[in-house]
């Protein structure tokens, strides 16, 4: 057999694993049509317009989706206004708040229930006080613990339906006159994050995508509240397979090819940072993680404390600077300086490696710092990266008065001395 056949065999063999890892199991002719709309007078809120959108059939039946809408105050630009598709996590519902956030930043903005509720409760400017969870005749899934319904069938399970709900806003939104189709983003958080995270890399419409908190490689997670739920206490082998190819982001980050910010803390307590950075560095175009230390995982904090969502928004649909970028850390083995390529020199006034030298859960794990000398093109640690250091990773931000935005962060390194990946 010559070299050349070989070869062919090869590639047609690394093709087929490469197809094999990643199942579409979407009807993505059919989520990319308009939806329907439909008035509601169920929990209005001021200023907004609240409806119900056209789902996708539950056990044969139609469903609808529960969502705000706004555009912002004053003249709309040239093209339309950008938008901003909002997809709540675990416990949440569609929230007012996260809607005028966006329209006050000049972005119009669609949040959903992806859960068959309807909003309620009082928190992120719920009006009404109505009950919790509260379900309505044209509900599709709730969400059951993680992947709990995993033994149903494709269509009946929530995961499911919540990436075809946030597909069908984006379908229904590039429809709308006052709406610039070319700008529409997506955001989400928690379990939204990992929601969108999905959708990232099966609907190429978007214009940028940014997960918070949620990610993907759930299953590699060592937090107990998420391993249990994977084998070997729970989902059997074929149930597994199902997981890993048809729901979990890392069988779809491949194929997003939008621009996506990934934005957590080092310590986020559900999604650790081994596997948040790894989805990151999954993305099939160009990816940049944000670390704010201190970020605190829930809603609210979610959209409004990283002001980099709005800065990374703002530069892909307005032209406006892009975040700081960071290449890979480098150690030099003989003096253990780090030295990290970089841009955005002007975007900058601190940079420091992250590091920890413990084992044991992400999420206990104490973290040090070593400030690093701003160069034009590259950041040198002032101090050597001890030879316990078991994972690392570089950061920037821009300090102004105390006001801190342009967190970005390089890559998540984990050293000979940690485990493998």
């Amino acid at each position: 057999m010559n070299k050349l056949v070989v070869s062919l065999l090869l590639l047609a063999s690394l093709a087929s694993t490469a197809e094999d890892s990643r199942k579409v199991v979407w009807d993505l002719k059919a989520l990319f049509k308009v939806p329907k709309v439909h008035k509601t007078e169920e929990r209005p809120a001021r200023g907004l317009r609240s409806f119900f959108y056209e789902g996708t059939p539950y056990k044969g039946k139609p469903t609808r989706v529960f969502a705000y809408y706004a555009i912002p105050e004053g003249t709309r630009p040239p093209g339309g206004w950008p938008a901003m598709v909002c997809a709540h996590g675990g416990g949440g519902t569609a929230y007012p708040e996260w809607v005028r956030f966006w329209n006050q930043r000049g972005y119009a903005a669609l949040a959903m229930d992806l859960e068959g509720h309807l909003p309620g409760g009082k928190a992120h400017q719920v009006e009404g006080n109505f009950p919790v969870g509260q379900g309505h005749q044209d509900a599709g899934p709730s969400r059951i613990d993680w992947f709990g319904d995993r033994a149903l069938p494709d269509q009946e399970q929530w995961f499911y339906h919540a990436v075809a709900d946030v597909i069908r806003a984006n379908s229904l939104l590039r429809v709308v006159k006052e709406i610039n189709p070319e700008k529409i983003g997506l955001t989400g958080i928690s379990w939204g994050g990992t929601v969108v995270s999905a959708v990232a890399g099966v609907d190429p419409r978007f214009a940028f995508v940014i997960p918070v908190y949620g990610s993907g490689y759930i299953h590699e997670s060592d937090n107990p509240g998420l391993s249990q739920w994977f084998p070997p206490k729970n989902m059997t082998a074929a149930q597994f397979r199902d997981y890993q190819t048809k729901w979990d982001p890392s069988a779809h980050l491949p194929h997003a090819r939008m621009p996506m910010l990934f934005v957590t803390s080092v310590a986020d307590p559900v999604f650790q940072i081994d596997i948040f950075a790894r989805s990151a560095r999954s993305t099939g175009g160009p990816s940049t993680l944000c670390i704010r230390p201190w970020m605190i995982h829930a809603h609210g904090n979610g959209w409004s404390d990283p002001v980099e969502i709005g800065q990374f928004a703002d530069s892909i649909v307005k032209d406006k600077p892009s975040l700081p970028r960071l290449g890979r850390p480098e150690i030099d083995p003989s003096t253990r300086i780090t030295r990290t390529p970089f841009t955005g020199r002007d975007r900058i006034t601190e940079a420091w490696i992250y590091f920890t030298t413990a084992r044991g859960p992400w999420k206990s794990r104490k973290w040090h710092f070593i400030q690093c000398t701003i160069g034009e093109k590259e950041l040198v640690a002032q101090k050597a990266l001890p030879k316990e250091t078991v994972s690392f990773l570089v950061y920037v931000f821009r300090d102004v008065g105390g006001f801190r935005s342009n967190h970005a962060a390089s890559e998540l390194v984990v050293t000979a001395n940690g485990p493998p990946r």
